[in-house]
């Protein structure tokens, strides 16, 4: 079993395939669905086939069950005219496509947007998980038309968070963003990360690494991005805006990490919040680990109000910013 950020023990085996929360328009894709089905029998007429024949003897509940894979919550199959999470979206090895495996070299530019739900992780050998409901919604979004909602609460669980990963032998050089819309900040919390990255020689051997999360150093203040390089020397391990640049509440905002990975003491930090350099640190001691986990949600604990929920959407990694 690994142990991910912050001493929690999560499997992704526990949280199969797309673990989320059927979304509000399930009913209108079983409806569309069934005028498929229908269509398909106008259309053949003389033609029996099961889903010809049996259409017009399914309930709209049945038929959602269907489209949804049955009521187990793992991906689902069958499309309905909106997405499907496909079993084998890895390389080609002489001719045979295999299922990507963790432990595969991340290529890039990768991103998601979330369209087809969760499939842009766990297509990948990712995952999401969460102690939470972690979902789709139409509303905030940034592009396209759907955005993660991830939700946390600190009365229902000690380490509160909802997360997605990706995971894999990541760039050596990279950028990693992801788009965030906080409606409302909590007025305190002890710890409120936004991306962590953990890794080691294999899945099973991993150990912390570089953490983006917000800060404030007073009540009163604006919360604030800053970075946790855990590699640093003693007391050297934050970096932050010169200005303390405050973090955008109720509007969009890009934050973008570049990490440039390295096995001696050449790596590199920048922090971006909407294309604006925040700080930039070189000739930092670094990590070159075959194996990486990057994870993006919503990790905050000690949080007043409790509840504390935000959207993600369009996370990216690619060589450029």
């Amino acid at each position: 079993m690994r142990i991910p950020p912050y001493g929690r023990s999560w499997s992704p085996e526990a949280f199969p395939g797309d673990t989320t929360v059927i979304p509000l328009n399930t009913y209108d894709m079983a409806l569309a669905f069934i005028a498929y089905l229908l269509g398909e029998r106008r259309q053949r007429k003389g033609s029996r086939g099961f889903f010809a024949g049996a259409a017009g003897a399914l309930t709209p509940v049945a038929l959602t069950l269907m489209v949804w894979g049955g009521p187990s919550g793992c991906a689902p199959k069958l499309s309905a005219g909106e997405w499907e999470c496909s079993g084998d979206a890895g390389a080609s090895d002489g001719g045979t496509s295999t299922a990507p495996v963790a432990t595969d070299p991340v290529a890039i530019p990768w991103s998601t947007g979330f369209e087809q739900r969760f499939c842009g992780y766990t297509e990948l050998a990712g995952y999401c998980y969460g102690d939470s409901a972690f979902t789709v919604v139409q509303s905030p979004h940034h592009k396209g038309r759907f955005s993660a909602q991830f939700s946390a609460n600190a009365t229902t669980s000690k380490l509160p968070q909802t997360r997605c990963v990706r995971r894999g032998v990541l760039p050596e050089s990279a950028y990693y963003g992801a788009w965030y819309f906080i409606p409302e900040a909590p007025s305190q919390a002890s710890v409120w990360n936004l991306f962590h990255f953990q890794g080691g020689d294999s899945p099973d051997n991993v150990r912390k690494f570089w953490d983006v999360t917000l800060v404030k150093d007073t009540p009163t203040a604006p919360w604030e991005l800053i970075v946790y390089d855990p590699l640093a020397p003693a007391n050297k391990g934050v970096y932050r805006s010169a200005d303390h640049t405050p973090m955008p509440i109720g509007s969009w905002v890009h934050i973008v990490l570049f990490l440039k990975r390295a096995a001696d003491a050449s790596g590199q930090i920048a922090l971006y919040q909407d294309d604006a350099l925040l700080f930039q640190q070189t000739n930092l001691n670094s990590d070159a680990s075959k194996f990486t986990e990057w994870y993006v949600g919503n990790y905050v604990t000690d949080a007043m109000p409790p509840d504390s929920t935000l959207y993600v959407d369009d996370v990216s990694i690619s060589a450029t910013q």
